[in-house]
């Protein structure tokens, strides 16, 4: 079986694979499964083989994902036996302001919140929009869960991704798997600390005006011309350059 921790960018998916890395004995992923740029991610180039191949019928695998293609989405729902993928949602306007952090850490551009907003996270917000909406209706193999209820009932979503999988836990293996993952241990193992940053619900209101939630709101029922063109340049452009 392959498992995969899917969720839009800044969503939650490394903190849901790292819980899930608990639950079960993983192999480690074979490199014909692997991304190119991230040998923990499943390669979406090669998601036609792998749904298909003997290996994931006599082993288990973890693999952590930023899939949101109909297409890939619909090859990944076709092996419900052998493919078991986890999806997590996150409040768009807190995922903004996480993507607007690891911005700022990656690129030499820092601007103000203000400026990154209408000049980018606008256009990440339809992204993410798009994002779940494209798997809201898949649903055998698929948990869905959100990062909202992981961080309130972090044992509860436990037990119940263990589930999920056919996988009994007892209390003190979910009290040890959520103390090795907490975010201060991954920080403090990470080279990256400044990529787990707080880990907070509803830290939007500490950046988002009234203009920018309004604008939010809008986006998320209906894109308008400039909308589209702006997402497509900035994201799906660029991708297919790269």
């Amino acid at each position: 079986m392959i498992v995969i921790a899917n969720g839009a960018f800044k969503s939650g998916s490394t903190w849901q694979r790292n819980l899930l890395k608990g639950l079960m004995d993983f192999q480690p992923l074979p490199e014909n499964f692997q991304s190119k740029k991230h040998d923990s991610f499943v390669g979406i180039d090669r998601l036609a083989d792998i749904v298909k191949s003997s290996e994931i019928k006599s082993n288990n695998y973890l693999a952590k994902g930023h899939i949101y293609k109909k297409d890939h989405i619909e090859l990944l729902a076709s092996n419900e036996d052998d493919v078991k993928i986890f999806m997590i949602q996150r409040d768009i306007r807190d995922a903004i302001v996480s993507h607007y952090n690891h911005f700022i850490n990656v690129r030499s551009f820092k601007p103000s919140f203000k400026t990154y907003y209408w000049l980018v996270g606008r256009y990440k917000a339809i992204q993410l929009a798009k994002y779940n909406k494209n798997w809201e209706s898949f649903q055998n193999n698929v948990y869905h869960s959100t990062f909202e209820s992981l961080k309130k009932d972090t044992p509860g979503e436990l037990k119940r991704f263990a589930e999920f999988l056919g996988v009994t836990l007892n209390q003190k293996q979910i009290e040890d798997i959520i103390e090795a993952n907490s975010i201060k241990k991954v920080r403090e193992n990470s080279p990256r600390k400044w990529f787990f940053r707080k880990g907070e619900i509803g830290d939007y209101k500490n950046y988002l005006t009234a203009s920018m939630e309004k604008d939010l709101e809008r986006i998320q029922k209906k894109n308008n011309l400039l909308d589209k063109l702006g997402y497509y340049l900035i994201f799906e452009l660029r991708r297919s350059l790269s």
